[in-house]
């Protein structure tokens, strides 16, 4: 089963598919027989989950495989732990952990050379200058890139194209983020520079994806190459390419790069109109004020929000529109401010994470001790060994994870919930939480048997995840009892939420799993002010599930707080 799973991953993973190819590979994991088995597949999971922004999940999963890596006996260990620790330092650059990124980096790159192993060290090189340019340490992170390129040349390997993709599209990257910052500081002799040395890499990625049938690579060397395009004033040009690669988004359910093709063509009218000598540019600027003004999920990243707000800065002030000028103005100045916020928030969130790994891992550790001690009185090395280590590398996930569902457990969600209180009170935003109880589930028990009872639980969870965003707290706190929490969603928002996920579980093929069976949900939704207690919030939700359920169940009943 394992090898089965993982090859249906793998070739999922190619044509794009990076959350079915995730679900396939925590199949594999389970079905795992071996370290080298396990480590293989949380690397795999723990590369492809950043793709799908569960920064989280990578960063849990990542930690796990470094763990699985430094537990495998045999002369390809550090083979394993290059592998491993080069998905960690990535996970750390995207939670803006320079200096934790670096260190995973060189660690990762110094194990891939012990173990004379060219791909794996350009790997490392490609992770580690991410981690550099996180670190506002570009040079540093275009020479280890080059360093990487050039090893990824010498491979003929067709499975690398990836690597020398990834190589030149982060040159391409950093050297637009580069042409980028030096025309914030209004330097136009270095932008050009920066421009001239980023064209070479956005052209050739353009053109080699175009040989890959992954459309998720095709749309993020494709936006580079329209980056570039930008400021280079091939706007024409440009603008068709942001045209194809948007549709090819849409297609696939790449979310953020829609948006971030709208961006750019916002971005690109307003440059043609700025050319033209046209005055009336509303329609590009109005675009940007909308791109900009979106709430989460459909939110743009922190650095495109900052391209925009500037373009409409200089847009406003260049047409006479001076009051405009000024509030995109305070709009950048906001930006910087959020984005400090949130990038100190996410950091908090990795190091709670980190810690949560830790303490399970140095509980392993002792147990582990206590267990060769025992070997050695009893004689039996090799079977407390082997349990051990399985535990080892199991209870970083058990220490905030439900074992049947995989969400997080009632454990973690009495540690959470104060936090995502505390962060609601402190940002003046509203929050929302929801108690979420299969209907009727002991007549399914009851019914169709246990077995198919802890399915309908996978799968409600499985459903529920889906529809929401990796920022948002789920948890399973009872049998069939699950809490949801939304920072930062007002009461008519997280209703709307409550009411999709409602329709979603009511709406699923229930009777592929076992003829007859049909599973609904109610929810009893608390949301406005923070209190000042998480229990009031409990309790207010939990009288709203009561009404639900008295009212003939499968309905989401609100209680403002």
């Amino acid at each position: 089963m394992f090898e089965r799973e993982l090859a249906r991953a793998l070739h999922l993973s190619r044509r794009g598919a990076y959350r079915d190819a995730t679900d396939a590979m925590e199949l594999a994991l389970v079905a795992a027989n071996s370290e080298r088995d396990r480590a293989r597949a949380l690397i795999l999971i723990a590369h492809n989950l950043p793709r799908q922004g569960d920064l989280q999940a990578a960063l849990r999963r990542a930690s796990e495989a470094v763990a699985v890596a430094h537990a495998i006996d045999g002369p390809d260990q550090d083979r394993w732990i290059a592998e491993a620790m080069t998905e960690l330092c990535y996970v750390y650059a995207q939670f803006q952990m320079g200096r934790d990124a670096i260190q995973a980096g060189w660690q990762a790159l110094a194990a891939a050379r012990r173990a004379s192993d060219p791909v794996r060290e350009a790997w490392a090189l490609n992770r580690l200058a991410v981690a550099n340019a996180i670190a506002d340490q570009i040079d540093q992170a275009c020479r280890d890139t080059l360093q990487a390129l050039e090893i990824a040349q010498q491979q003929h390997d067709a499975s690398d194209r990836e690597l020398m993709l990834s190589c030149l599209n982060n040159l391409a990257h950093f050297w637009l983020q580069a042409h980028g910052e030096a025309l914030r500081d209004d330097e136009p002799a270095a932008a050009a520079i920066a421009l001239a040395q980023a064209e070479p890499y956005a052209v050739r990625a353009a053109e080699l994806v175009r040989e890959e049938g992954n459309p998720f690579l095709i749309v993020v060397s494709l936006s580079n190459l329209v980056e570039f395009q930008l400021g280079a004033g091939a706007i024409d040009e440009a603008l068709a390419i942001t045209d194809e690669y948007e549709q090819l988004s849409l297609r696939n359910g790449y979310a953020g790069l829609v948006q971030q093709a709208r961006a750019q063509r916002a971005q690109l009218q307003l440059k043609r109109d700025d050319g033209a000598g046209a005055t009336d540019a509303f329609e590009a600027l109005e675009a940007m004020r909308m791109l900009v003004a979106q709430p989460a999920p459909h939110q743009l990243p922190a650095r495109l929000r900052r391209q925009l707000a500037i373009a409409m800065h200089r847009g406003y002030k260049q047409r006479g529109e001076p009051a405009k000028a000024l509030e995109a103005h305070e709009l950048l100045s906001a930006l910087e401010r959020q984005s400090a916020r949130n990038a100190m928030a996410l950091q908090t969130e990795a190091m709670l994470i980190r810690q949560e790994f830790e303490q399970a891992q140095a509980r392993a550790e002792h147990a582990l001790q206590d267990a060769r001690r025992e070997r050695e009185r009893a004689n039996q090395a090799e079977q407390e060994q082997q349990r051990l280590r399985h535990e080892a590398a199991e209870l970083g996930r058990m220490a905030h994870e439900d074992a049947l569902t995989g969400l997080n457990n009632r454990r973690h969600a009495e540690f959470a919930l104060p936090l995502l209180l505390e962060r609601a009170r402190q940002e003046g935003q509203g929050i929302a939480l929801g108690m979420l109880d299969i209907d009727h589930f002991k007549q399914v028990n009851d019914g169709f048997g246990h077995g198919i009872g802890d399915q309908v639980l996978q799968k409600v969870a499985q459903l529920v995840k889906r529809q929401l965003r990796s920022a948002d707290l789920i948890a399973r706190v009872g049998g069939e009892e699950f809490m949801l929490v939304f920072v930062g969603a007002t009461p008519a928002k997280a209703q709307e939420i409550c009411e999709r996920l409602r329709a979603v579980v009511a709406g699923h093929s229930w009777g592929e799993l076992t003829r007859g069976l049909r599973v609904t949900i109610s929810i009893g939704l608390a949301a406005g002010a923070a209190p000042a207690r998480p229990q009031q919030l409990i309790e207010l939700a939990d009288q709203a599930l009561y009404v639900a359920k008295d009212s003939g169940r499968n309905r989401v009943q609100f209680q403002p707080t």
